[in-house]
C-alpha cells in the first residue's frame, strides 16, 4: 500500500479509521444485539461518513467485523469512503491496529475512533490519535448543523417571487391589469 500511486497521492492527508460496529452501537444507544435493522445502521453510518469526509477533507476507513455480516471479508468503496469487513477470525480492532501500522508513513495525522478502550492503547501506539466514539457522533452532529445552515442559506438565497423572474414589459402589462 505505501508504495502505490494512490497513496503517494495521499500523503500528507489526514486519515480517520472508524471501529464501526463500535461507534453504531453508541448511536442507537443500546448493544448490537439489539438494533432491529443492522444493515440500514450501517449504511446509515456509511452515509454520515461520506459526508464527513467531504466537509472535513479526511480520508475516511470503516472497519466492521465480518462475523457481524454474512459472507466473507473484504474491501468496499461507498460514497469515498474505504468500508473494510475482517476476515473470519479477525476481529475490527486487530484489522483497525495492522492498519495504523500500515497507513502511518501515507497520511500526516490518523485518528482512530473507538470506544475500545484497548483499541486507544493500540492507536496511541501506533502513532495515531484517538477519538471516543461519542466524540465522533458529536462531530457528526456539527457537521450535521454545518450542512443545514448552509443549505438553509442557499434556499433564501434563492427564494425568488414571479417579479423577479419577469421581463420588465410584461410584468409592467400585468401591473396595469391588476390597476383597471
Amino acid at each position: 500500500m505505501k508504495s502505490s500511486a494512490s497513496a503517494r497521492k495521499r500523503k500528507g492527508q489526514r486519515c480517520l479509521i472508524v471501529d464501526g460496529y463500535n461507534v453504531i452501537a453508541r448511536r442507537a444507544g443500546r448493544a448490537l444485539a439489539h438494533i432491529v435493522d443492522l444493515e440500514q445502521a450501517r449504511r446509515d453510518m456509511e452515509d454520515l461518513l461520506s459526508q464527513y469526509r467531504a466537509i472535513y477533507d479526511e480520508d475516511v476507513v470503516l472497519v466492521y467485523d465480518a462475523h457481524q455480516r454474512e459472507g466473507l471479508g473484504g474491501l468496499e468503496e461507498r460514497g469515498g469512503i474505504r468500508v473494510v469487513y475482517t476476515d473470519a477470525g479477525e476481529t475490527a480492532d486487530a484489522r483497525i491496529e495492522r492498519l495504523v501500522y500500515d497507513m502511518r508513513d501515507d497520511y500526516r495525522e490518523i485518528t482512530v475512533a473507538t470506544s475500545d478502550a484497548a483499541e486507544q492503547q493500540v492507536s496511541f501506539g501506533g502513532g495515531a490519535l484517538r477519538i471516543s466514539a461519542n466524540e465522533l457522533l458529536r462531530r457528526i452532529d456539527r457537521m450535521q448543523d454545518y450542512i443545514n445552515r448552509q443549505t438553509q442559506q442557499e434556499n433564501a438565497k434563492m427564494r425568488h417571487t414571479l417579479a423577479d423572474t419577469l421581463r420588465t414589459d410584461v410584468a409592467k402589462q400585468l401591473d396595469k391589469w391588476r390597476r383597471t
